[in-house]
């Protein structure tokens, strides 16, 4: 279905009004019609009567439905209310939970930043030590093995870099989750948006399936909560793995200290082992220095020996510059992973700004939603009291209708008793005429017996006549009390003091006198 604008609204607003108006023009022409009919034949009374109440049942239904309808409206933005502060909640939630996380990777990329740091001054150390090691001569083997012992652990390194790249895309991930779950909260505002709309134009129209629609849409209500509850319950889950998952790394971390600690301490070994191997080869210095003083027999022997120390040196050199080649890659790529890290932080940091920012127009649209819901309850509840105001007027116009026939009843029951008057002098002036006639004419005796005959046949006629009308009148006023009674006992009771008076008037008994006539 298609959601309606407050325009729309107002616009079917200012429909009713008009065909209220008109109603209301109709009503007035009917009564000047009635006014107009009052002198006419009982036909017509009657027959204005049967409209006139058919008429007010109808509007008596409709206004029942009505009312109804507004008793289910209201039911259902009380369950969308109660549906609105769970979404509000769940957001508060699933917005605190992102907060955690990111203070958590905050931290971390932190912790990764000042290991790397620290792995930057060990390199520089490496590289401090490789200068003094190319002055060394005498030992050479242990320095070798020194170098492949930093090389394993330069490797163990590498895996905890590695370890902690493969933390960051896992918390990245659950980033991505996150914000899947603010998708799906977004998601079911739209559809919570949705609904609310189809529910205020199907209460705005009056049709007869509108209970079955309601029925449907408080199911699909039902289950999309229960949807986002096994969500909520599943993302929690996730949160939990989480959690531990965070743990594990702080552990590892560390690890990854205590790790480097004792590499400061075995760096600080290496140094001192480096300042005792120095001491013989400055005294090593010395006595070669004193030999070139005191002359040597043997020069050729020293040659020798100088060059076996300078093809030890160039190799010892080669071997230096080889390491300290893969150390210097080793640098740019931990620099290039610096580097990388650096921009998943910037990325993180617009994808959290952009979920903020979605998270507060969702908020000013609920805010926005629940506005033109306050704006439809008292829209509503103009209508009531318009409503209220209408039928009051109806049932007062009908009280007025009621008794200016009550009027017509008692004019007609008092022409007829004047007619029965009439008819009784008539008949005794005819007997006293006739008496007169028969003694100042007796030969027209059969004459007059015949006109009397006659006179006495319409008579009759009459009296059946009048019969009848009285009948007919006892007839419409008890269809009368039993209607009021019946539209006394259906009618709300806001209105039941106005009908009251329409009660009284519709069981209005004529005297007795008048009906002994």
């Amino acid at each position: 279905m298609l959601a309606r604008t407050m325009k729309d609204f107002e616009n079917q607003i200012i429909e009713l009004r008009k065909e209220n108006f008109n109603l209301k023009l109709r009503i007035y022409y009917l009564e000047e019609r009635m006014q107009q009919k009052f002198d006419g034949p009982d036909e017509d009374i009657y027959r204005i009567n049967i409209e006139l109440k058919v008429e007010l049942e109808s509007l008596k239904r409709e206004l029942q439905e009505r009312e109804q309808l507004l008793i289910k409206a209201s039911k259902a933005v009380e369950s969308l209310a109660q549906g609105d502060a769970e979404i509000k909640r769940l957001k508060e939630e699933a917005h605190k939970e992102v907060q955690q996380v990111e203070e958590s990777l905050k931290c971390k990329i932190s912790h990764l930043e000042e290991d790397l740091k620290v792995a930057k001054e060990e390199v520089e150390k490496a590289f401090a030590m490789t200068e003094q090691e190319r002055v060394l001569r005498l030992a050479a083997e242990q320095q070798l093995s020194l170098i492949t012992n930093r090389q394993s652990k330069d490797l163990d390194v590498m895996t905890v870099l590695e370890e902690k790249d493969r933390c960051i895309e896992q918390l990245s991930l659950s980033l991505k989750n996150k914000e899947a779950l603010i998708q799906c909260l977004e998601a079911a505002e739209s559809r919570n948006r949705s609904l609310e709309e189809s529910l205020s134009e199907e209460k705005i129209q009056d049709h007869p399936g509108a209970l079955v629609l309601e029925k449907e849409e408080e199911l699909e209500v039902r289950t999309i909560n229960r949807s986002l509850q096994k969500e909520l319950h599943e993302r929690e889950m996730e949160l939990s793995v989480e959690k531990i998952n965070a743990l594990k790394r702080d552990k590892t971390i560390q690890g990854l200290v205590l790790a480097v600690k004792v590499k400061e301490k075995e760096n600080e070994k290496l140094c001192s082992e480096i300042e005792d191997l120095n001491t013989p080869l400055a005294e090593a210095t010395q006595k070669i220095q004193m030999r070139k003083f005191k002359g040597v027999e043997d020069p050729q022997t020293l040659l020798m020996e100088k060059e076996s120390l300078l093809a030890d040196l160039r190799s010892e050199n080669l071997t230096k510059d080889l390491e300290n080649h893969n150390l210097q890659r080793k640098v740019k790529k931990t620099e290039q992973e610096l580097h990388d890290l650096n921009l998943e932080k910037e990325t993180l940091v617009k994808e959290l700004e952009e979920a903020q920012l979605q998270k507060s127009r969702s908020d000013k649209a609920i805010n926005d939603l629940r506005n033109q819901l306050e704006k439809f309850h008292d829209e509503m509840a103009d209508k009531e009291k318009a409503l209220e105001l209408h039928y009051s007027v109806l049932l007062s116009e009908g009280n007025q209708k009621l008794q200016s026939q009550e009027l017509v009843i008692t004019h007609l029951t008092a022409s007829i008793a004047q007619k029965d008057e009439l008819l009784q002098v008539g008949i005794l002036d005819i007997l006293i005429f006739f008496t007169f006639e028969f003694y100042f004419s007796i030969n027209n005796v059969q004459e007059e017996l015949h006109n009397i005959s006659v006179l006495r046949k319409q008579l009759e006629d009459d009296i059946l006549a009048n019969w009848n009308l009285r009948r007919v009148l006892e007839s419409q006023i008890k269809a009368n009390r039993r209607e009021g009674k019946e539209e006394y006992q259906q009618f709300p009771p806001v209105l039941a003091g106005c009908y009251t008076t329409i009660f009284h008037y519709c069981c209005y008994v004529p005297p007795k006198h008048v009906l002994s006539t």
